[in-house]
């Protein structure tokens, strides 16, 4: 018995779990430090513009985002058999393909900037433009994480998340204090960012080593691998993001920010289990690469992310209120407290989705992108079509994503049957 604890707790999913679930766990104290700070120190109708903010970067960052399981499939083999000269010359590759991305993301942002302003009812041009640079430092943030994730660098990872977040509370505090509003509070994620950024190339030194070698990755199988992928991310992020949004164009500012506060909470959820899957990917792939078993790998990161998922939306259930003020503090959340419970169960079949759609990818089962993108797609449409009250657009984000949940559990078996 103490033979088999030793080697559960040596498994590399549950070590590198350990590692990455209390490395971010510290990391989203202070972004949640973060978002709490702010909902307490700006107005509601304020938070909402910072909510909307965030979850605007989310999109064209999720694209890039896109490319993380790319790369984590290709250099978690380079990193497998030592090669580092492939790794070099696959980051060189990435780097030119995401300067032009990141180009065409600026041109495009700053030509609709007037669009931006009247869809999310933001007069203040300076965040909007602030808004802009933080998306391209969050784009070009996610290449040297992705390469940290297939290197199985997770210390590294979260002590880069680490400094990001503590310069973003220090800074905003800052700001905020001296009077700057939401433009401090999106000037200090930026700074956040810039940290980040300049910190990860510390563990990716031996890049700028001059022996670069060409990898030969086939045009075909690049965009065969890459496209899916970038699909089913854009549909994932989509669901966390799309209904803050929508709410922010569709309801007042004062219910905007009522619930981009129920939204925070329930992410709570998200933030505890997404660590598994971050972990699971690279793993799974090395298992693969080296023609060993992965199945009890995918069952335990399954069952490491539904555990917490249904303690943490019981509580949420029975002690709303509680879960309210603890984090928000302000008793004008509390009119929300009939949601909290909802919102909970759609963050843990959203990180249930999550785990699945990252289990899929790593096998090289990409068509998993399919339903997920029509699930977003549904859940966008629906939202528009009945936004009576929160309950309409929770029950919509909540009923999609657990459609999506069943369809993948039942993919298992054929997916896997080779």
């Amino acid at each position: 018995m103490k033979k088999k604890v030793k080697e559960l707790i040596k498994h590399p999913l549950i070590y590198g779990s350990s590692i990455v679930v209390f490395g971010s766990l510290a990391a989203n104290f202070f972004n949640f430090l973060f978002n709490v700070f702010m909902s307490r120190s700006l107005s509601v109708a304020d938070y909402g513009v910072l909510a909307s903010v965030i979850s605007l970067i989310s999109f064209p960052v999720l694209i890039s985002n896109a490319l993380t399981p790319m790369i984590v499939r290709f250099a978690g083999d380079y990193f497998a058999s030592d090669n580092f000269a492939l790794i070099r010359g696959l980051y060189i590759k990435i780097v030119k393909a995401l300067f032009l991305f990141c180009l065409v993301v600026f041109i495009a942002y700053f030509a609709s900037l007037q669009q931006l302003s009247a869809f999310f009812h933001i007069t203040d041009y300076t965040i909007l433009i602030m808004t802009g640079f933080l998306v391209i430092i969050s784009i070009v943030m996610v290449l040297n994480m992705s390469f940290l994730q297939a290197k199985l660098a997770f210390g590294f990872q979260v002590a880069i998340s680490m400094a990001t977040a503590v310069s973003k509370v220090v800074f905003g505090a800052i700001f905020v204090l001296l009077g700057y509003s939401v433009t401090g509070a999106v000037g200090a994620i930026f700074i956040g960012g810039i940290v980040g950024y300049v910190f990860s190339f510390y563990p990716l030194r031996f890049l700028f080593n001059k022996t670069i070698s060409k990898p030969t990755i086939e045009t075909k199988e690049f965009f065969s691998y890459g496209i899916p992928s970038a699909l089913t991310f854009l549909g994932l992020t989509s669901f966390i993001s799309s209904d803050i949004m929508l709410v922010k164009h569709l309801f007042d500012p004062v219910q905007a920010g009522l619930y981009a506060g129920l939204s925070l909470v329930g992410r709570v959820i998200f933030y505890i289990s997404f660590p598994i899957g971050t972990v699971m990917f690279p793993v799974i792939v090395r298992k693969i690469n080296k023609k060993e078993n992965f199945t009890n790998t995918f069952k335990l990161a399954l069952l490491l992310v539904t555990i917490p998922c249904v303690f943490l939306t019981a509580f949420y259930f029975m002690f709303p209120e509680f879960v309210l003020l603890f984090f928000l503090k302000k008793q004008e959340y509390l009119t929300v407290s009939p949601y909290v419970g909802w919102v909970g169960a759609f963050m843990s079949c959203y990180s249930l989705l999550m785990i699945l759609a990252n289990f899929y990818l790593s096998i090289k089962k990409t068509l998993v992108y399919i339903p997920i993108l029509l699930g977003a797609i549904a859940q966008i449409v629906l939202i528009f079509l009945f936004h009576e009250s929160f309950i309409d657009v929770l029950f919509i984000s909540l009923g999609t994503t657990f459609v999506l949940v069943c369809i993948l559990l039942l993919y298992y078996p054929y997916a896997t049957k080779k």
